[in-house]
């Protein structure tokens, strides 16, 4: 027993004398740069676990501690951790997040940062250097006009598939409990369709006679669950007797079938036109069959191709990007147009402006609906989905940027090689210094100047699917909106300030998002 407590004593102390370590070298590397100390590190197991409070500050802090960046008086505050997690630097500074995002930058993606969309393989987004290069030049030429008229026809198919299967033409009053539901099944069929060259059916069961998945059902449950995938060890599958984890596995095996068997038909399709002389560009309009046809046509030049494992990582990557987070950021924009009636009301008068009564929506409307891409880009920036970008710094560098202490001055700051920073999303795009009145929701600040939208990264590293996301989301939004006015779903007694105080809160895992949107839909006279 006396041998038992000695050992516990003596564990005791040394980690004790390892974290004072580790904090006197933080301070050696960023103690000159203001900011806090916490118990935990925000992007360790145990501080991004546990919830925002004033002992630990948690995955959330930003969004819950809008004003640390005024309080510490800096766009870059440091974080030091007492007892678990390394030190690292948090930026709300557009000019820090352009540096760092260079071409040729001081500083790289560190391989733990992307490990959750790593899950069935490397990726464009979490791919660096000369990798990176190569997938992004191999991927870029998939997302073009070509790709984005299929996205808007798809968007239209699956919005007019929704009315009619959900028979919302006989009513004149919808309520949803959770529109997210809705915007999660659109952005489905879109990327199938426009992804993967698959289209669903709105009908169409999860389950078949056999008990077997859908392509919808599997790509569904793969999304719902990618936390779980993350965290959960492999061998938490085989010993662990868990309904969840059983389906989990079940749905990450299939998408994993499925993308191989995939790769396999697309691959002898593009053959065949190949054979045949076929102008590929008119025949081949999804991105994942021109992915495979990249794979085809550069497999003698290994920088102009992609291995299967590559493709796999970048079909998932766009499953869960291309799926979740347009989701969501369409159910955002629907939320605050109905909290904001006057907003709403001129956005319709701009939808009657560029389509009058009679006429169809097509995607040549696209560039002229710059009112509803207003609306959609700040509802993004007040919910940006990607939340967190990690960078470390690979050399020694100084960050220069404008001060809040001396306005019209510039602060600097040296930062050491090795360094952890983490560009911070919603501190960027709470910073009142881009956005005046940063909680407002304000869509007149994005007319004409929508180069300021920064939720979709920065630099060279800008997300691809960008104008994949905004065709499908303008698309909707504006058949939507055009028949139906979005109004809050009140339960009896609620007022419209009580239901934004319990519905506009962001939920934090692998994205930022709402989860839960209540919304009615009454029809237009």
């Amino acid at each position: 027993m006396l041998s038992l407590s000695l050992t516990l004593w003596a564990l005791a102390i040394a980690f004790v004398v390892w974290r004072i370590f580790e904090i006197r070298s933080a301070y050696k590397r960023i103690g000159h740069i203001p900011g806090f100390i916490t118990t935990f590190g925000p992007m360790s197991i145990i501080g991004s676990t546990l919830p925002h409070t004033w002992w630990n500050a948690g995955l959330s802090f930003p969004w819950h501690d809008r004003d640390v960046y005024k309080r510490h008086q800096s766009e870059v505050i440091s974080i030091i951790p007492l007892l678990w997690g390394a030190p690292v630097i948090y930026i709300s500074s557009i000019e820090v997040a352009k540096q760092m995002m260079a071409t040729n930058a001081a500083f790289g993606k560190p391989p733990e940062a992307s490990r959750a969309i790593e899950i069935l393989g490397p990726n464009i987004v979490s791919a660096d250097g000369e990798t990176w290069k190569r997938q992004r030049r191999i991927a870029a030429p998939a997302f073009n006009q070509k790709s984005y008229q299929l996205v808007w026809e798809e968007t239209k198919r699956s919005f007019l598939q929704m009315i009619d299967h959900e028979n919302w033409g006989d009513k004149d009053v919808v309520t949803i409990p959770d529109f997210n539901t809705y915007t999660r099944k659109i952005a489905l069929f879109v990327i199938s369709a426009c992804g993967f060259g698959m289209p669903l059916d709105w009908s169409e069961p999860a389950q078949n006679e056999r008990g077997e998945w859908s392509n919808r059902e599997i790509i569904t449950q793969v999304s719902l669950n990618i936390i779980t995938k993350f965290i959960a060890p492999a061998w938490a599958y085989k010993l662990i007797p868990s309904k969840h984890l059983k389906k989990v596995d079940h749905a990450y095996k299939s998408i994993e079938s499925l993308l191989t068997r995939l790769i396999s038909s697309r691959g002898d399709e593009v053959k065949k036109r190949l054979a045949a002389d076929e102008d590929l560009d008119d025949t081949v309009r999804d991105v994942f069959g021109r992915l495979v046809q990249a794979q085809l046509q550069g497999s003698s030049n290994p920088k102009m191709s992609l291995s299967d494992t590559e493709i796999v990582g970048n079909a998932f990557l766009m499953l869960f990007a291309g799926h979740e987070t347009t989701a969501h950021s369409m159910a955002a924009t629907l939320a605050f147009l109905a909290l904001d009636t006057n907003e709403q009301d001129k956005l319709l008068a701009h939808i009657q402006e560029v389509v009058p009564e009679g006429k169809d929506l097509v995607f040549e409307d696209y560039d002229k609906l710059e009112g509803v891409l207003a609306c959609l880009y700040e509802a993004i920036r007040l919910f940006p989905a990607g939340y967190i970008l990690f960078r470390d710094a690979r050399e020694d560098v100084v960050f220069t940027f404008p001060s809040i202490k001396s306005p019209g001055q510039d602060d600097a700051y040296h930062i050491k090689k090795g360094t952890s920073t983490i560009v911070d999303m919603v501190g960027l795009c709470y910073n009142d210094r881009l956005y005046p009145e940063p909680l407002k929701y304000m869509p007149s600040r994005w007319y004409g100047n929508t180069d300021r939208i920064f939720a979709f990264s920065t630099g060279p590293r800008t997300c691809l699917g960008m104008k994949f996301a905004t065709t499908e989301a303008v698309c909707f939004l504006t058949h939507l909106l055009r028949d139906w006015r979005v109004e809050l779903n009140l339960k009896d007694g609620e007022t419209p300030a009580q239901w934004k105080e319990k519905y506009m809160k962001a939920d934090f895992g692998i994205t930022l998002t709402l989860s839960k949107v209540p919304l009615k839909f009454v029809k237009r006279k």
